[in-house]
């Protein structure tokens, strides 16, 4: 269900875990699958992200953002 996109709230809800099975669920089955990943990179390139990594380009657009919250 994960991998499918569905909200570990949703998931946790439907199997029946209590609040404190869920956060051990969560380190269990809330794995990031390669599917996933691959989704995630492909986001940060159409996004403009290039060799030198999401975290330099998440500081690079920390000022303009910054600028809107204001």
């Amino acid at each position: 269900m994960l991998e499918a996109g569905v909200p570990f709230s949703v998931v946790a809800t439907i199997m029946g875990w209590s609040p404190s099975t869920t956060v051990r669920m969560s380190r269990r089955y809330g794995h990031i699958g390669q599917s996933a990943q691959r989704h995630a990179v492909n986001a940060l390139k159409a996004a403009g992200v290039q060799e030198d990594g999401a975290q330099n380009w998440a500081q690079s657009q920390a000022g303009p953002l910054r600028q809107l919250a204001n």
